[in-house]
């Protein structure tokens, strides 16, 4: 891809280049990405500008035949490393990662990286605590378990625990989880903690969700979404009815608020809103 922008000369073409060999037993991957200076697509495609990513990875996941319980191993390591124009490196992340994936469709996983990150600006990662420029390195590891989806209760927790720049984080997150409550109603919570450390100020983000759905019948159905952020002191609700009166056309009530956690008493309104909807589909 090229652009073509007044002002913007030069160095203003993006191209891919991938290799991969996605066999069962054994996995190859390997990839070049290029995002000139001054390319500039103007609608939004480009979150990050003015970089080279280059990127591999190798894969060895047998199926143990000795071990009943075990359906298949996986083993897997890779580099991700980004590069500016002027040849300094911003990123670089060293992976690797183990699953076992189960019979019964659960899974067992263990994640390792190291870590390379340079800032040319400083990085205000949450109010009040601002990490400097220059260069970190710092490493990171993740424990994890999905529980099959087959199960009433599924889902995936995990706990991170590492390097944080300068400083260390402590995560732990639940999510993909699902609860089926009847045949019919199933509630589908998930959480995500992070607690930082750093030489700056210390903070904790919190974010929880739940969402439940009933459904009447295979075309009518209520859901209900919650959450509470606290990085941005929301607290939001989003209520929905869809009702599908006719192969095609549906019939939709939503109701969302979202509300300032951070005034005092019942949290103060930010914005609401009812919307009703209905469409109507003809067919010659």
């Amino acid at each position: 891809a090229k652009t073509a922008t007044g002002g913007l000369n030069g160095d203003d073409e993006s191209y891919l280049g991938r290799f991969e060999y996605g066999a069962d037993r054994y996995g190859v991957r390997a990839d070049y990405l290029k995002v000139g200076n001054q390319f500039n697509p103007e609608v939004g495609l480009v979150r990050r500008a003015d970089f080279r990513r280059s990127a591999a990875t190798l894969r060895f996941s047998p199926r143990p035949k000795s071990i009943r319980s075990v359906r298949k191993f996986t083993w897997e390591g890779g580099f991700e490393n980004y590069v500016n124009s002027a040849g300094q490196t911003e990123t670089r992340t060293w992976l690797a990662h183990f699953n076992t994936e189960f019979q019964n469709s659960d899974n067992f996983s263990l994640d390792g990286g190291a870590n390379h990150e340079l800032l040319v600006r400083p990085f205000n990662v949450a109010p009040g605590v601002t990490i400097p420029p220059g260069e970190y390195d710092f490493n990171d590891a993740t424990i994890a378990y999905a529980f099959g989806q087959q199960r009433p209760v599924s889902g995936t927790v995990s706990l991170q625990v590492g390097g944080f720049y300068d400083g260390t984080l402590t995560a732990v997150n639940v999510s993909g989880a699902r609860v089926a409550v009847l045949k019919q109603f199933s509630v589908e919570p998930s959480m995500t903690i992070n607690i930082v450390e750093l030489p700056y100020g210390d903070f904790t983000t919190r974010l929880y969700r739940a969402r439940t759905d009933y459904a009447f019948s295979p075309r009518m159905f209520a859901s209900a979404l919650l959450q509470y952020n606290s990085s941005d002191n929301t607290y939001s609700t989003n209520l929905r009815y869809r009702w599908e009166y006719q192969a095609g056309s549906e019939f939709f009530v939503v109701y969302t608020d979202e509300r300032d956690t951070s005034t005092p008493g019942y949290p103060g309104l930010r914005n609401k809103a009812f919307v009703v909807k209905i469409n109507r589909l003809f067919r010659f």
